[in-house]
This record gives structure tokens, C-alpha cells and sequence, in this order.
């Protein structure tokens, strides 16, 4: 990697990492519609921009209802989810149960892709991941009803994103990802002017919290998905991948300097065993002669071998 792609890829792995810390202040005062609202709008106003400066908008028209599916399933649903589920756990349990992106990933590729055989590595991968979820509950939470369906919140999140990202690569392939992800934004920001609107905060929000929506918003909407696909550009998708696997990790350091939040076992087990486990979960296999002469169909199958890939649209 060179040194101006590490630059980017630490510089983008900081700035989605640190989401959970930003996204636990910024509801500690602001109800989750409204920091969607907040975040979605102001990402908009940075992405929509920059992707008709660059023309990214070209042939998004006809494919406009996929792209609604998308952002339901990719930014509207999961960031409400994520906010909701963070007023009830830490940003640390938060970024580690995201994690399992790739896990519900591969799980629903061996569903819908046929020629997606569960060899054993994989099948390991995902019992070693899920096992680092039922330990993290298990340990962190301890039962407790609030906790334990904020934690479900987050692991929604983490299924919509999965979710999105097949039906991305089926239906959207092709087109611009920056474009895509402007009106991702400006799709889920309509959609919650109305809730957002309906549920202000009864008192002006601290500073704190203004400047952290701004900041999920600006830096780590607008200008991390730039900086995302520019990484793209200069160290390919499976490099860019990686991240995935970093950002938990900055949201534990970030939630235990900066939040006072516990370093505990459950969640650095958690955290070990979901990283273990996706990165064996969506590990590549050698092509076979099936798939070689074919085996794979539709555009969403000819990448079933690469679960872990981005996308270009989610949003953390």
C-alpha cells in the first residue's frame, strides 16, 4: 500500500469509527429521528455536490425505486436503528455489534446465491462470529431488557446493511457509487423531516451535542464517503474492505478514553470472535470448474465470492 493510501485508509477508519462515539453524544439530547434528519441532511449538502460536479447522477432515473430499497435497508433504517439502540448501549457494544455486517452478509449470500456452497472454514467463521455476539451480550449485558433490545437495534442495523449490499450489487452495480450515495442521503433526509419535525428536543441541545451531529453529518458522512472512494481509486475495493474489520476497533479505544466506558472481557472477546469469525466467514474460495464455466448468475452472483466488498453506500 502506498503511503498516501495508508493515509486514507486510517483517515477514513478513524472518522467511521469514531460514528458511535459521536452518534452516543449527539442522542444523549436529540431524539433519533432528528439526529438522522441532522446527519442525512448535512451529508447530503456535502455528497449531492460533488456528485453532479462529477456527473455522477448519469442514468440513476430509471433505476430510482432500487435505490429507495437500498437507502431503506442501507442508511434510513440503520442509522434510526443505530441511534436508537445507542441511547440504551455504549458506543463501544455499538461498533462491535456492527461488525457483524459481514457475517449476516455471507449468511444471506449462501441463501440466495446457489452455487454458494457452506464449505467448512466458512461455516466455522460463522459459528466463531455469532458465538462473539452471544458473548458479548451474554457478558456485557447480562439480561438486562433495555440493553438487550438496544443491542438487537444495532444487530438490525448490521442485517439491513447486509441486506443492501446483495441487493446493491444486483441492481446497482453499474452504476455511479457516489451518485447513488448522494441520493441515498437526500432520500433518508426527506424521510425524516417529518418525524424530526414532530419530535424536537424540548430544550436548546448542548454544544456538545450540535457539534456532534454536525460532525457525524459533514466529516463522517460527507467527507468520509469521499475520502472512501478515492481510496477505492487508489488501493482497490478489497483494501478498502479492511475497514470493516478496523472500525470496531476505534470505537472501543474512542468509547473507553473519551466516554469513561468500561473495557470489559465480553467485549474485547466479542470484538476477537467477530473479527475471526467474518474474516473467515467471508474469506474467498478457489474457483471451481462450476463456477468457472458459468455457475454463478445475475450480477449480485457474479461477486458471491467477494461478501465483504463495499458497496459504496454505507453509511456508519
Amino acid at each position: 500500500m502506498t503511503r498516501k493510501s495508508l493515509l486514507l485508509f486510517a483517515a477514513t477508519s478513524v472518522i467511521w469509527g469514531s460514528s458511535f462515539l459521536f452518534i452516543r453524544l449527539a442522542v444523549e439530547h436529540m431524539p433519533p429521528a432528528t439526529v438522522v434528519f441532522g446527519r442525512t441532511l448535512l451529508g447530503a449538502a456535502f455528497l449531492v455536490p460533488l456528485a453532479a460536479s462529477r456527473q455522477a447522477f448519469r442514468g440513476v432515473r430509471p433505476v430510482i425505486a432500487p435505490i429507495i430499497i437500498v437507502t431503506v435497508l442501507d442508511m434510513a433504517a440503520p442509522t434510526f436503528l443505530t441511534a436508537w439502540g445507542e441511547q440504551h448501549v455504549s458506543s463501544s457494544v455499538a461498533g462491535i455489534l456492527t461488525a457483524t455486517d459481514p457475517l449476516f452478509t455471507a449468511v444471506l449470500a449462501l441463501w440466495l446465491i446457489r452455487s454458494e456452497v457452506p464449505d467448512r472454514k466458512r461455516t466455522l467463521g460463522l459459528i466463531i462470529g455469532f458465538a462473539g455476539v452471544v458473548a458479548l451480550l451474554g457478558i456485557d449485558l447480562r439480561g438486562s431488557a433495555l440493553e438487550l433490545l438496544g443491542a438487537g437495534a444495532v444487530i438490525l442495523s448490521a442485517l439491513g446493511y447486509a441486506s443492501a449490499a446483495l441487493l446493491y450489487r444486483r441492481w446497482l452495480d453499474d452504476k455511479a457509487a457516489l451518485g447513488v450515495t448522494a441520493l441515498m442521503t437526500a432520500i433518508s433526509s426527506a424521510a425524516f423531516l417529518h418525524p424530526a419535525a414532530i419530535d424536537l428536543p424540548r430544550q436548546v441541545p448542548p454544544v456538545s451535542s450540535i457539534l456532534a451531529l454536525a460532525t457525524l453529518g459533514v466529516v463522517n458522512t460527507g467527507v468520509a464517503y469521499w475520502l472512501f472512494y478515492v481510496l477505492i481509486d487508489e488501493a482497490g475495493a478489497a483494501t478498502a474492505s479492511v475497514i470493516t474489520y478496523v472500525m470496531p476497533v476505534v470505537a472501543l479505544f474512542l468509547g473507553v478514553a473519551l466516554l469513561g466506558e468500561r473495557l470489559t472481557i465480553g467485549a474485547v472477546a466479542g470484538l476477537v470472535l467477530i473479527a475471526v469469525g467474518a474474516w473467515l466467514a467471508t474469506s474467498r474460495r478457489a474457483p471451481s470448474a462450476d463456477a468457472d464455466s458459468g455457475g454463478r448468475q445475475g450480477g449480485a452472483q457474479s461477486r458471491g465470492d467477494e461478501p465483504s466488498q463495499p458497496h459504496g453506500a454505507e453509511v456508519r
